[in-house]
This record gives structure tokens, C-alpha cells and sequence, in this order.
């Protein structure tokens, strides 16, 4: 992976009904599991591809984000936000290279 992926989409339920998807790793894979907790581990597999994962960030039902990588893919960052729309929840999934991280804040300095 070399670009950042961003996906958006709204979903017809509650912030915390959604809350209790993204954090059930069965979304990502056929196989997995993690704890749901700032500095949590775990790992997904998916497709025969295991990633394992370390969580970075959580605020219950507005923000989780975590660090992934298997030995066939580079690491990235995911990063995915709830947020109450007229109609339900919009969910915002982006993911990152690390190594573009890096370099980015290298060259704000």
C-alpha cells in the first residue's frame, strides 16, 4: 500500500449500535480477534493472511484507531470515526502507510 485509502459511509443506526461493529474484528476476516483498549493487541486473518494489530486510540463510540501489519503487507495506520448524521451514523475509515507518516512529519520539521 502506498496511498492513503478513505472510504465514508452512513449507515441507518445509532453511533453505539455501529460502535459495537467496529470493534468486533469478524468485519475484517474470516477469524480474529483483539481488546478493544488503548494499547490492546490482537490480530485478523483474513484470505490465509494473518495481520496482527496494536490498538492507539479509543473514545467509545466516536474513535478507534490501530496500527496493523502482516509479513506480506507494510504496516499502516487505520483510523476510523463515528459521527451522528439526520439518519443514523456516518462512519469515516482512512488508512495510511506508516512509512508516509514518518516522512511527513520529517519534513514538517
Amino acid at each position: 500500500m502506498r496511498d492513503i485509502l478513505y472510504r465514508e459511509l452512513e449507515v441507518p443506526c445509532s453511533a453505539d449500535e455501529a460502535w459495537t461493529h467496529v470493534i468486533d474484528p469478524s468485519w475484517l476476516g474470516e477469524d480474529g480477534e483483539w481488546d478493544a483498549v488503548a494499547g490492546g493487541e490482537g490480530w485478523v486473518t483474513s484470505e490465509g493472511d494473518t495481520r496482527y494489530l496494536v490498538v492507539e486510540e479509543v473514545e467509545e463510540a466516536r474513535r478507534f484507531v490501530y496500527r496493523w501489519a502482516s509479513f506480506s503487507d507494510e504496516p499502516s495506520r487505520v483510523e476510523i470515526e463515528l459521527e451522528p448524521v439526520p439518519t443514523g451514523t456516518r462512519i469515516s475509515i482512512s488508512e495510511s502507510p506508516l512509512q508516509a507518516r514518518a516522512m511527513a512529519s520529517l519534513c514538517a520539521r
